[in-house]
């Protein structure tokens, strides 16, 4: 505060008009005595709240000092902008400009730099689309001839395939995409003439039959991709399934060898030799095209060539000729059991395959013992469906839960949606009163016969426990020790698989109790599956009489 009473707060918020003569004023009193004489000041606002101009006014002149210094600080300290610039977007690529690309690519005389542009450009956005433009097919068997990159290989043996499985007809596929026009129906509205599919169809045909015939080793790996692109031909056509026929049979002729040992993976165990790996991969690539071949039934060459498959050393062939002959025994169960009772003898390659490290091969082989155990044309061959259903119950151990599951289901009859409610209910008989068998160990033998050698002593008595789990089990004790494990894994899939296969016990159960099955589940259990084939005969004949008590003799 100075002597004329002025406070700090009245200095700030006092009229900046007035700011100088009140600080001139405070240099001495005759100088303030006489400009208050002569001029005559407004009233003093010391004290009092500021207006509301003033606010305007001060704020006015704060925001450009603001300014000003922020200016200036640019002016000494310029800051970079867009250090790191935000991609812009791409513009999404039209099917036409794709189809250019790929024709001047395909004529380009830098084919290095054109392969690579296909491959990481052109060909993965093409894919997109749910069906391929016929004219395309001259510049890809142009490809074909010219270019040994595998990657540029693999796209154009897959657009080949994908011209030969197009319909043609509307232009669209079962399988999704980016929507293609109908391309015959433009080929034939183009004045100049397009190229429609049956221009270039019976083109892609001829070429790809030469490279499949082909049996040279450097042209082993185009083989394969050309049989595997063939079989997407359309079935219609009775021309291509002959030729397709001959050159898979011609495949199983010279690839045919049961001694060969069978390896694990798709393409044999690593180390092996280069004969062995090819025989291996023409196995897999025969019975692969066998496999999306229609099903001739009345054919013995198509069975014998399915069976064939069974030895093979490529566990993917071996599921694949079992998936063959388990639709096969849908529709022929007698010929199928006649043709692969052999396999299924001790030591045969149907035994091995409880040990194939294939799960779907072991789905497929579950399937086939079903149909096959179950089938009404075996009844006068009990024996026959006695060892498959045998089959059927070893899977049960299966240490996959895919498998066991499966082989549950099939011991219930559910095998598809078609099963009657006399098939459940004699599923639901067999899992209550059959009893498997145990094979004995063979380490176990093996052990005793080394020490009998060794020592001349005779074996120690095995103990009770090894005694124990050799026994006989009733199949529900171990379906049950199977469900109780799987409720308490951690893996989803498993207790949703767990879970439905409770549920399809329960209709089975409900279907034997519904038609009047008798059965007392604390019961004495049989240990012949021939009481389980004479119930499902009394079921069959007098289901369509009765729905009172049809197991009176049990």
């Amino acid at each position: 505060m100075d002597s004329s009473g002025t406070t700090l707060m009245d200095l700030i918020t006092a009229d900046p008009s007035s700011v100088p003569s009140g600080t001139s004023g405070t240099s001495g009193p005759s100088a303030n005595t006489s400009t208050t004489s002569s001029v005559a000041a407004p009233p003093s606002t010391l004290g009092k709240p500021a207006a509301q101009t003033d606010r305007k006014s001060k704020r006015s002149t704060l925001m450009q000092i603001h300014s000003e210094t922020i200016s200036v600080a640019k002016a000494l300290n310029p800051v970079k902008t867009n250090i790191m610039p935000q991609k812009q977007k791409k513009k999404p690529v039209s099917y036409s400009q794709l189809a250019r690309s790929i024709h001047e690519l395909a004529a380009a005389s830098d084919q290095k730099s054109s392969q690579k542009q296909l491959v990481h450009h052109v060909f993965p956005k093409l894919a997109v689309y749910n069906s391929v433009d016929p004219s395309l097919a001259p510049s890809l068997l142009m490809l074909n001839q010219q270019c040994e990159d595998r990657s540029v290989l693999r796209y154009v043996y897959y657009y080949l395939a994908r011209i030969l499985s197009d319909s043609g007809s509307q232009g669209l596929s079962p399988g999704g995409g980016i929507p293609t026009p109908n391309w015959d129906a433009l080929a034939d509205i183009d004045a100049i003439g397009g190229v429609t599919r049956a221009d270039v169809v019976p083109r892609i045909i001829n070429q790809l039959t030469k490279e499949a015939s082909n049996a040279d080793v450097e042209f082993h790996a185009r083989r394969l991709a050309a049989l595997k692109a063939l079989t997407f031909a359309p079935s219609s056509n009775n021309e291509i399934l002959a030729k397709l026929f001959e050159i898979v049979f011609g495949i199983l002729d010279k690839v045919a060898d049961t001694k060969q040992k069978r390896k694990k993976g798709m393409f044999g165990g690593k180390g092996g030799d280069k004969e062995s790996i090819i025989r291996s991969n023409l196995q897999y690539a025969a019975l692969s095209a066998l496999r999306r071949l229609p099903l001739d039934p009345g054919n013995p060459a198509f069975l014998h060539r399915a069976v064939q498959g069974v030895s093979f050393s490529d566990s993917v062939a071996v599921r694949y000729s079992l998936e063959i002959i388990s639709e096969l025994a849908t529709k022929d169960p007698y010929s199928v059991a006649m043709a692969i009772g052999k396999l299924l003898l001790p030591g045969g390659a149907l035994q091995d395959v409880l040990h194939l490290h294939d799960v779907l091969a072991r789905v497929a082989l579950a399937r086939l013992c079903h149909t096959i155990s179950r089938a009404r044309a075996l009844d006068e061959r009990p024996d026959i469906k006695a060892q498959f259903a045998s089959v059927l119950y070893q899977l049960l151990l299966d240490p996959s839960e895919r498998v066991c599951f499966e082989a549950i289901l099939c011991v219930l009859g559910k095998f598809d949606n078609t099963e009657r409610a006399e098939e459940r209910a004699a599923g639901w008989y067999r899992l209550t009163r059959e009893i498997l068998k145990l094979p004995e160990a063979p380490s176990v033998s093996l052990k005793e016969t080394s020490v009998e050698s060794k020592d001349s002593l005779p074996p120690k008595p095995s103990k009770d426990k090894s005694q124990k789990s050799r026994r006989p089990q009733p199949l529900i004790k171990l379906v049950m020790r199977r469900l109780e494990s799987s409720f308490r894994s951690f893996s989803r899939p498993v207790l949703h698989a767990a879970a439905r296969v409770v549920q399809e016990m329960g209709k089975s159960r409900a279907a034997a109790f519904a038609l009047g099955v008798d059965i007392d589940e604390g019961a004495h259990l049989s240990v012949y599956s021939e009481a389980t084939d004479s119930l499902d005969t009394d079921l069959n004949e007098t289901s369509s009489h009765s729905e009172g008590n049809l197991f009176s003799m049990y």
